[in-house]
């Protein structure tokens, strides 16, 4: 008579083992709720991170570096440095001797260092008797009244006679309001009437009439 194969106790395999440490972590998580949630917030937490992105590293800041001057530069720096003017006017004095007062007064609107070149441009060419009006329109950013001395169908004396008479004012008005020097005016040389006594001449004086 053959054994009864159905009767006979089966060999437990890989899968019936796996099958039962599941059932066992699953009886598990029933029975503490708490240590459930933590694991799907874990679970969330670590997908959510998967997906952010990786920073790049932060690199230190690097010290600039001015590039290398061509030969041309040097040069150019060179005879600038040579004849006292700004690297911006070399061109245009070594082709007209100086700058003219058009290019000075558009680059003193300008601002900036531009505004500095051309401001020291400018104290050389203009008359030594108006470099103290033209310090206090510099002083005071008084660029419009600057403009009013530099017309463009002006020539540079017409510029002259402009300035100086700017400066004119200026003194004038420095006068009324106290603030300048005070110049003594033409009446203070005018005679003045005598005082009692001036005229008293000493009595051995030989041109006094005698009694």
């Amino acid at each position: 008579m053959k054994p009864d194969i159905h009767k006979e106790k089966r060999r437990r395999t890989c899968y019936d083992r796996a099958r039962k440490r599941w059932l066992e972590a699953r009886r598990a998580q029933m029975n503490n709720p708490a240590a459930s949630s933590a694991m799907q917030l874990l679970g969330i937490f670590g997908f959510l991170l998967g997906r952010m992105p990786v920073a790049a590293p932060v690199s230190a800041p690097q010290r600039y570096v001015a590039p290398a001057m061509s030969p041309r530069q040097v040069q150019r720096i060179e005879a600038a440095r040579h004849l006292g003017v700004p690297t911006r006017y070399l061109d245009i004095v070594l082709s007209k001797g100086k700058v003219p007062y058009p290019v000075l007064v558009e680059h003193i609107r300008q601002g900036g260092a531009t505004r500095r070149d051309a401001l020291d441009e400018l104290r050389k060419s203009a008359p030594v008797e108006a470099l103290d009006w033209l310090a206090h329109v510099e002083e005071r950013h008084l660029w419009s009244e600057l403009s009013r001395c530099f017309r463009p169908d002006a020539s540079e004396e017409d510029a002259h006679v402009l300035m100086l008479k700017a400066t004119l004012a200026w003194v004038e008005a420095q006068k009324k309001s106290g603030g300048g020097p005070s110049v003594p005016s033409d009446t203070e040389h005018e005679l003045k009437p005598p005082k009692p006594g001036d005229d008293d001449k000493p009595e051995d004086d030989p041109q006094s009439p005698k009694p």
